[in-house]
């Protein structure tokens, strides 16, 4: 049976982008996502956690370069590339929000008042702020792209933040009953996974909306996603796995007056960062390139 890009003359998929560049862009975004919620929450270890997980998803990157000892010349064109403005953000985060966060688990942060209070939250704004970027960035490497339609979207950075925000709460809820420190409040953190679930099928169907409407190539993606060799992970994995059947529950637990049972919310979870990491490796393997001609 004849794939359905195949019958687009000149239309090819991209091929450069591959396993671990999407598995980077996963644990990158959760980890980024996690250190960004440990701000809010004063969570020492879920901020350590968070930062773990970006540590992984850039070494992953590094042995995708080919010469991961090369890594240093991604530093120099941050005035051009988005990917080297990444490394700054991720470097950031790695050293401000490490340092704040083994202060934060030791117990030595500083009393409100003092200079060194003033020092601990302008680390902290710098590290969030760097955490917010990791976030989005990758929307923005790939917005740019003419070449490839299916990215030219300024939806792109709005879907990534979410989502990654997205699986930094699941990560946090099944990693919950290990984590040292203060209980977390499940029923708050499923609640939120409630909101963030709307928000991104909203963003998601808007974005597929608009490239309807666009090149040759969006089309093509578009097509291998709702009618192609990708639909049942896309329409099954994505959109329901991914975010109807947590939907469904939120709806009929009641939303805000949900009542949270681990066992439950773990499933959930589970459900949603499947879908999670299947939205990025789709997005990545269905990008097209326009046709020359």
């Amino acid at each position: 049976m004849s794939r359905i890009d195949e019958f687009f003359i000149g239309v090819k998929p991209q091929r450069e982008w591959g396993w671990l560049v999407i598995t980077y862009l996963f644990l990158g975004g959760a980890g980024a996502g996690l250190f960004l919620v440990s701000l809010y929450l004063r969570h020492g270890w879920a901020g350590a956690l968070g930062i773990a997980l970006l540590v992984a998803g850039a070494a992953l990157l590094l042995v995708d370069l080919g010469r991961p000892e090369r890594f240093w010349r991604a530093f120099f064109h941050p005035r051009t590339s988005w990917i080297s403005r990444g490394c700054f953000f991720i470097a950031a985060v790695v050293v401000f929000g490490g340092v704040q966060t083994a202060l934060r688990i030791m117990g030595l942060e500083a009393e409100p008042g003092t200079p060194a209070a003033t020092v601990s939250v302008v680390m902290d704004s710098i590290a969030g702020a760097a955490a917010l970027l990791v976030m989005i960035y990758t929307g923005f490497v790939l917005a740019p792209s003419p070449a490839i339609p299916f990215w030219n979207s300024a939806f792109f950075p709005m879907v990534f933040f979410v989502y990654s925000l997205l699986a930094a709460i699941d990560i946090l809820i099944l990693s919950s009953p290990l984590l040292p420190g203060a209980a977390l409040d499940i029923a708050w953190l499923e609640r939120s996974q409630g909101y963030l679930a709307v928000a991104c099928l909203i963003l998601l169907l808007s974005h597929l909306s608009i490239m309807s409407g666009s090149a040759v190539a969006a089309r093509a993606s578009i097509r291998l996603l709702t009618h192609g060799r990708w639909a049942p992970f896309f329409l099954g994995g994505v959109v329901g796995a991914g975010l109807i059947v947590p939907l469904a529950f939120f709806t009929l637990a009641g939303g805000s007056d949900l009542k949270a049972v681990f066992a439950v919310t773990a499933v959930l979870a589970l459900l949603r960062l499947f879908g999670d990491y299947l939205f990025r490796f789709l997005v990545i393997r269905a990008g097209m390139y326009d046709p020359l001609l």
